[in-house]
Parts: structure tokens; C-alpha cells; sequence
């Protein structure tokens, strides 16, 4: 499986899973000229959630595809090796590949918008709610004889924005967690059990998929509920709130250099 079987493979399984990309043309993908490295980006959504406000949900998966995944895609693993090591009398194990998928989830409150940091207690039960959430739907370990041998998956803590306003009394601006999956990717084999046992990514690709939106959903009606329980006040008088938006980072870097290799 190459690069661009791997993406378009993946952003069907979004689709087929509910989550929507806001449109192609906000793909993100770069190059890195110095390592080669690939890195692809979209920005998606959830029709027909909870809604959240006074909350702004976003939501953005990425991945980064390393040269060595490239140079195993167009070459069989028996040749590689040969290459790299030569020829050995015994045949040599070769580490499945493999692609760290993340998604990061975010909320704000609109622009000019205040609220007070919530009671500790009730904060408290909130955070360790989502993270626990978080930390079912990611991780997963693989064990062997009662032994950890693998995580293939994991979160970030939750993070929290605030603002200090005047007086040294905070203010609620947003919460953030990131989570990922690591979706095992076939080699290419001239071995045909080898082949027939690594065919495609297909299904690891759908779970992480209904996984990401099963977090989605979570973080959504947590939003829901902490937006209950906090005391909003909208923007002042005169204040227009930005309307929601996603940040293209090729915008506002026009400073006459070369710019990423797309």
C-alpha cells in the first residue's frame, strides 16, 4: 500500500463512518524537502450532532507518511533486505509498517465571549469524564503471557485555555485533547502467504475511522454539558463574534521565498 492508496483508502472510511472533509480543497498536504517526509491534513465534521454553543467544535485528523514507508512500498520486503543487508543464509523478520493517525479535538467560545472558570469539583468530574472516555476509545494494548508488548494508541491530558483578565481572575476559553491509533500497513511480499496474510489495511483503516467518530460524538455532548453548567456571557456591544473558520497555513506566509512543496 502506497501513499495515495493509504490517504484516498482512509478518507472513504471517514466518509462511510459519518465524517465529513470540509471539501478537498481544504486537504492539506506538504512535503518536507530536507527528509521527504508527507504529512496530510484534513479538517472534518458530524452532521446532525448535539449541538454545543455557545462552543465552536472543530476537529482534525493527520498523519505523517516517513520515506522508509515509501521506499517499502515500491519494493518487496525479500528485496530490501537484500539490498540493505545482502544475502543471508537465514531469512531475516522484518517490523510490520506502520502510520500514526491523529485527531485533535477543540472547542472555543466566540470571540469577545467571557465566562468564569467552572467550580473546581464540578470541573474536576468533567475533565476526568472526557479523559476517561478518551483513554477507552484509544488505547489499546497488546499483550502477551500477561505482559504489555504494544500500545497502539493513546491521548494527550486535557488541555485548557484561559485568559487572565483584570484583577487576576480567569477566564474559560477553550479545551483541547489529542488522541491517536496506529494503523498497521501491509508490506509487499514475494512470499504469497505473506501476502495473502497482509492484504490491505482496510479494516484497521474502518475502525480507526468509527473510532474517531464515537470521540467525536463524546466530545461533542461533553461540550454539551459543560456548556450548561458554565455562566456565558456573550460579546459585548459592538463586538462581532469571528464566524467559525480553520486555519490554512499557507495563508499570510507570502514573504517572497519558496514555500512548502505541495
Amino acid at each position: 500500500m502506497r501513499y495515495a492508496d493509504f490517504r484516498d483508502r482512509f478518507e472513504d472510511a471517514l466518509q462511510e463512518a459519518g465524517l465529513f472533509v470540509h471539501g478537498v480543497d481544504r486537504r492539506i498536504e506538504t512535503i518536507d524537502i530536507a527528509d521527504s517526509v508527507r504529512h496530510w491534513e484534513v479538517d472534518i465534521w458530524r452532521a446532525n450532532t448535539r449541538s454545543a454553543e455557545p462552543f465552536h467544535v472543530s476537529a482534525v485528523i493527520a498523519f505523517t507518511w516517513d520515506p522508509i514507508n515509501t521506499a517499502r512500498a515500491y519494493t518487496t520486503e525479500e528485496d530490501l533486505l537484500e539490498a540493505v543487508v545482502g544475502r543471508r543464509r537465514r531469512p531475516i523478520k522484518t517490523e510490520r509498517r506502520w502510520v500514526r493517525v491523529d485527531l485533535s479535538l477543540h472547542a472555543r467560545l466566540p470571540y469577545g465571549s467571557t465566562t468564569p472558570m467552572p467550580e473546581p469539583q464540578m470541573f474536576a468530574g468533567w475533565t476526568a469524564a472526557v479523559e476517561q472516555h478518551a483513554d477507552a476509545v484509544f488505547t489499546e494494548i497488546k499483550e502477551k503471557q500477561g505482559r504489555i508488548v504494544a500500545i497502539f494508541g493513546g491521548h494527550t491530558d486535557l488541555d485548557v485555555q484561559a485568559q487572565c483578565k483584570s484583577g487576576g481572575v480567569l477566564s474559560l476559553n477553550g479545551v483541547s485533547i489529542t488522541g491517536f491509533r496506529i494503523v498497521h500497513v501491509p508490506r509487499v511480499w514475494d512470499d504469497p502467504v505473506q501476502r495473502e496474510a497482509e492484504r490491505n489495511a482496510g479494516d484497521e483503516l474502518d475502525r480507526v475511522a468509527q473510532t474517531f467518530k464515537t470521540e467525536l460524538d463524546d466530545w461533542t455532548n461533553r461540550l454539551s454539558e459543560l456548556a450548561v453548567w458554565i455562566r456565558y456571557l456573550p460579546p459585548p456591544p459592538g463586538v462581532t463574534p469571528v464566524a467559525p473558520w480553520f486555519v490554512d497555513e499557507n495563508e499570510g506566509d507570502d514573504d517572497g521565498g519558496p514555500g512548502p512543496t505541495h
